[in-house]
């Protein structure tokens, strides 16, 4: 299956949130689906976690200030660090770009959490299990578009090849910039950084708000890929050590013949 991604306009987007109303009615119906609960239990349970995309508002400068509302959302990283960092493997990432964090085999152990540089994963103590956006993949093999998509009326979410994707957001971003006078960017398009690779929910936006919506270059925990890079040292430093221990008593022994 050929790369996928997801678009999301700032532009086009008119605040109804309806992708996270039919989130959150796609996911508790999965759930039925896959025979881990009936309707009425499913519907019953508060389980605000299965809303992988919401609603986020805030306030920035001195009152009365500004408002800037938008949708969190799992990025979908090329390179994943959540999926770097999960111990138990719960964390996938599917051939065509989707990352998935399998429930039955997560831990709880929330390293996830630590590595997302957007804060996207949410825990859940009662269940003991972390959740975000898998992208509907499920769908997605099926041969249908993620539900937010079908729940957009203002097409501000699109879906479809990573090519037809970007070819679509740079055209989308191209109007905005000939209509309204200032840059945008199509964020994730390119890598954003090391820790992170590009992205495959892309957002088109104004470059001068990016940072109000949370979307800055080079996104990373820093403490998280040191932790990571002296990890990985150490495992280069004792394969080094492991070969020249097995290395010397493959010499002596040879001595030991000769001899």
């Amino acid at each position: 299956m050929t790369k996928v991604s997801m678009l999301y306009d700032m532009q086009a987007c008119i605040r109804c949130y309806a992708c996270s109303v039919q989130c959150g009615i796609e996911n508790r119906a999965r759930l039925t689906r896959d025979g881990r609960g009936n309707t009425e239990k499913v519907l019953a349970e508060a389980r605000p976690e299965l809303r992988y995309i919401f609603p986020v508002f805030r306030y920035l400068g001195d009152y009365p200030g500004r408002s800037v509302s938008y949708v969190h959302h799992c990025m979908h990283c090329e390179n994943a660090p959540c999926a770097r960092r999960c111990p138990a493997g719960a964390i996938e990432v599917k051939p065509y770009g989707v990352v998935v964090i399998h429930e039955e085999r997560c831990i709880g152990c929330r390293a996830c959490i630590e590595a997302c540089p957007y804060d996207v994963p949410q825990f859940n103590p009662r269940m003991g299990k972390t959740y975000k956006c898998f992208m509907c993949y499920d769908r997605i093999e099926a041969g249908l578009p993620p539900a937010c998509v079908e729940a957009c009326v203002a097409r501000a979410i699109y879906f479809g090849s990573r090519e037809e994707v970007l070819a679509e957001a740079q055209k989308r971003a191209e109007v905005y910039e000939k209509r309204l006078g200032e840059k945008f960017l199509v964020y994730g398009a390119q890598k954003v950084s090391e820790a992170t690779g590009y992205l495959h929910w892309v957002t088109v936006g104004p470059y001068a708000q990016l940072k109000d919506y949370l979307l800055r270059p080079g996104a990373a925990r820093g403490q998280i890929e040191a932790l990571d890079a002296v990890r990985t040292l150490g495992w280069v430093l004792f394969g080094a050590s492991a070969a020249g221990i097995i290395g010397h008593f493959f010499y002596s022994l040879g001595k030991e013949c000769e001899e």
